[in-house]
């Protein structure tokens, strides 16, 4: 948004100095040196207040339900206009905590459908308070990528290794079929975690050998090189019962299209709207081994049928999901905001 004036007030973190130093807005950036989330939260919330710089904004853009409460009352004391972004699965976690910030939101934004959803169903199905508008993540778009070429047909995935409902578990269950079908197949995981170690161990159990790597974090140029040279995206995530998480808008698919990476998602929430079914991936249902299985075989093993997917995906990014694009839509709600009068 070039032609606003932005400051940020964000939690600190170890590489802020070296990103703050490239940016062009003010950054405040507040150290709290707690883990516990609830203590964490209330102890943000209460610097920020203190901390917000002296001036007269049009609107305040607040990223996170939980910082509600800071929003609320720096909209207050600022005279501004105040704005919800909500993703997924704070929503799904906070209900309550949704419903409150938004009744004191003049607009909400949405990264899907899906997460938009969540929103309407923390009100009980009842008409929301204010407007809330979907707009998907964006992605840097790279040059054209060279044809996908390793010395092995392999399968990337990227994510922390935090979460079960990422899928990295259903992967591993498929991998002795798809090893049945393409026996030089390789697994490239990238991300690191608690579930690290389990998952290794299960590696070991399956007698998998060199047909998994885990990477650990890698430098975003490393990721940019496996995602370059690999032949599939596989991130099947799944909502599992009893358990809050999921995924409002995947970036990662994204990521994978903007390299011309076909993807295999799980035919569930969020995920349906970063990869479209037999046009830019394949969605399988995320609790089945046997349909992950299936697909990745089925795109390892038929390399045009992949490049035509990958393609698609690459399409569908370049026309709508670059940052400008997103930006375009975010400055419009923002200002659309600013003109609406106060209830």
């Amino acid at each position: 948004m070039p032609q606003a004036e932005t400051r940020v007030i964000t939690l600190d973190h170890p590489a802020a100095m070296e990103f703050d130093s490239t940016q062009s807005q003010e950054i405040i950036r507040i150290g709290i040196g707690v883990t516990r989330a609830s203590v964490r939260n209330a102890l943000f919330n209460a610097a920020a207040i203190i901390r917000a710089p002296r001036w007269q904004p049009d609107v305040i853009l607040n990223g996170h339900v939980v910082t509600g409460p800071a929003a609320t009352v720096l909209a207050r004391r600022y005279r501004a206009r105040n704005v919800l972004y909500t993703f997924g699965k704070e929503v799904a976690g906070r209900p309550e905590m949704t419903a409150w910030t938004l009744r004191r939101s003049d607009a909400g934004i949405a990264v899907s459908d899906f997460t938009r959803s969540l929103v309407v169903e923390a009100f009980g199905g009842r008409p929301l308070p204010c407007p809330v508008s979907v707009i998907h993540p964006g992605v840097e778009v790279p040059p054209a990528p060279e044809t996908h070429s390793t010395v092995r047909p392999t399968i990337l995935t990227t994510a922390r290794l935090r979460d079960w409902y990422k899928g990295h578990d259903r992967i591993l269950e498929a991998l002795p079929t798809v090893l049945q079908s393409i026996p030089d197949a390789q697994w490239i995981v990238i991300g690191d975690g608690p579930i690290r170690p389990v998952l290794e161990e299960r590696t070991r159990r399956l007698n998998l050998g060199d047909s998994v790597r885990f990477l650990g974090a890698v430098s975003d140029e490393e990721r940019d090189r496996w995602l370059a040279s690999a032949n599939v995206f596989a991130m099947p995530a799944r909502y599992p019962k009893g358990e809050i998480g999921g995924e409002g808008f995947p970036v990662v698919y994204l990521e994978a299209a903007a390299w011309a990476l076909p993807a295999i998602a799980g035919n569930v929430g969020g995920p349906r709207e970063a990869v479209l079914n037999d046009q830019t991936g394949l969605l399988v249902n995320p609790e089945s081994s046997n349909e992950i299985a299936h697909a990745l075989i089925r795109l390892l093993s038929d390399p045009t049928y992949a490049r035509r997917l990958g393609k698609q995906a690459r399409s569908r990014v370049e026309d709508g999901f670059r940052w400008e694009q997103v930006g375009a839509q975010l400055e419009n709600v923002l200002r659309a905001t600013i003109g609406v009068d106060r209830r």
